[in-house]
């Protein structure tokens, strides 16, 4: 064979097959390193998006409860755990003719006023619902004494009205001896400017001379107090319920329907927890020297939903002595990894005693998604120094 000819042989089969080997090896490692990083940059992702939804989920709920009791709180006896009395346009609000929206239907109809009471295992998957009360009047927080007799149809007579202005929503409550305590919500006629006038007239929409069967005449008697609780347009009150729904969203009901229906806050929650921090008993003389006791679940004798909301004196003294509260959520991402990355269960409250510690069981099926556990606190500063 001459020198040309072997030039011109090109690769042996041996050589070929060797080059496909070191083709095939690089290939599968290239692969492996590309689904490698792929499945790092998933978990990545769905821990900054768990990261993400937990933060904001922590603020909004601490923007909810953090100011509850606002408003109304200065006057305990008149207004905690009294059965609201609303109406809209003409048509009775509250207590409600019928059920809540999802995920609230089976919240009571006939919701009381107090700052926060937690109804346990009433919302989706057995998680709590928060029921939450803030006034945003802005310019009179203190309660008002009604002059004996003076409730009539349309409007009341205070010894003073500095403060109060066209729109704002007013709460005209009257402690009694037997429950349930009615208090009524009102609307400030429109044009309306506090300071000299006594007289306190009520007209537009959440005005009513008559809610289920309850007059605003039967106010006359003595040691009724009138309450400002915001305002229909500038500085809303929220009263609003707040829980998981169906589809694993924080969802927010507001109980006077400034905003209207059910809104939707944050996606990825699975499960809501409270637990009442406490002042010990009896309480203090001072509301300066409260602080939190212990811990105590909203299943506790006494902290029930229906115990607080039962009008009675121990019911107004146990809502006074709830002086923050403890929020756990459960939030999981929508991600799915190939392999198990989840616990069968997760805790919270673990740094408290066994008898108020939650643990979550992870559902059949999502053990291949990432789940987060975030817990924190909020002080209710205005019922620290309710009297």
């Amino acid at each position: 064979m001459s020198p040309i000819r072997r030039l011109n042989r090109g690769f042996s089969l041996p050589e070929l097959m060797v080059a496909v080997a070191i083709g095939l090896v690089l290939t599968l490692t290239i692969s492996t390193m590309v689904a490698r990083q792929e499945a790092v940059r998933r978990g990545v992702t769905s821990g900054n998006d768990l990261t993400s939804n937990a933060a904001y989920a922590s603020y909004l709920l601490d923007q909810e409860l953090r100011s509850a009791g606002a408003g109304f709180s200065q006057a305990v006896s008149s207004n905690y755990s009294c059965r609201l009395l609303v109406s809209n346009n003409n048509t009775q609000l509250l207590p409600s003719p019928g059920a809540f929206p999802a995920p609230f239907a089976s919240i009571p109809q006939a919701p009381v006023l107090a700052p926060l009471i937690v109804h346990a295992g009433a919302g989706a998957g057995g998680s709590d619902v928060i029921a939450v009360a803030t006034g945003n009047s802005g310019l009179t927080e203190s309660s008002v004494m009604l002059s004996p007799g003076t409730a009539a149809a349309g409007q009341v007579k205070l010894p003073n009205t500095l403060g109060m202005r066209g729109g704002d929503l007013v709460l005209v409550s009257q402690p009694r001896n037997t429950p349930p305590v009615n208090c009524m919500l009102q609307q400030v006629s429109a044009g309306f400017a506090g300071g000299a006038p006594e007289v306190l007239t009520f007209s537009g929409q959440y005005a009513a001379n008559v809610i289920n069967g309850v007059a605003l005449a039967d106010y006359a008697i003595g040691d009724t107090r009138v309450s400002v609780l915001g305002n229909v347009t500038g500085n809303r009150p929220k009263l609003e319920l707040l829980g998981i729904d169906a589809s694993s969203r924080l969802m927010a009901y507001d109980l006077l329907q400034l905003t209207a229906g059910t809104q939707q806050l944050v996606e990825g929650v699975v499960d809501m927890r409270v637990l009442y921090g406490v002042a010990a008993q009896p309480l203090a003389v001072l509301p300066a020297q409260r602080t939190v006791a212990n811990w105590v679940a909203p299943t506790a004798n006494g902290f029930t939903a229906a115990a607080l909301s039962a009008g009675t004196p121990v019911a107004q003294n146990n809502l006074k002595s709830i002086l923050a509260v403890r929020v756990g959520l459960v939030l999981r991402s929508d991600l799915v990894d190939k392999d198990d990355v989840t616990p069968a269960s997760l805790t919270l409250f673990s740094d408290l005693p066994s008898a108020v510690q939650y643990t979550y069981t992870v559902p059949n099926g999502t053990k291949t998604q990432r789940y987060r556990t975030v817990e924190f606190t909020v002080p209710l500063r205005n019922v620290r120094y309710a009297r």
